[in-house]
C-alpha cells in the first residue's frame, strides 16, 4: 500500500486501549501548543487515515478529549480546541 507516511501515536508501544492511547497523543498536541485554543482539529476521517486507525477509534478518543475539557464539538462546524483559564 503505497501512500502519505502514517502518523505514531504510540512510539513506545504502551498497552492500554487504542482509543485512550489516541487520546493522549492528541492530548498532548493541544499541551504542546500545535493545536492552539481556538483551533479547528482535522476531521474524524482525516484523523482515522493519518494515524491508521478505524473511524469509531478516533470518535472514542475524541469524545475523551471532550470529557476532559480540551475540545468542543457544534454540529456541522467541527471540533474547536477551548480557550485555557
Amino acid at each position: 500500500m503505497n501512500g502519505p507516511e502514517r502518523r505514531k501515536y504510540n512510539p513506545d508501544n504502551k498497552t492500554g486501549y487504542e482509543y485512550a492511547l489516541l487520546a493522549d497523543h492528541l492530548a498532548g498536541l493541544i499541551e504542546q501548543g500545535e493545536w492552539p485554543a481556538g483551533s479547528r482539529i482535522p476531521g474524524e476521517r482525516a484523523l482515522s487515515e493519518e494515524y491508521g486507525v478505524a473511524l469509531d477509534t478516533v470518535r472514542k478518543a475524541t469524545k475523551i478529549l471532550r470529557e476532559r475539557g480540551l475540545v468542543q464539538t457544534l454540529k456541522s462546524k467541527g471540533t474547536f480546541v477551548t480557550p485555557r483559564d
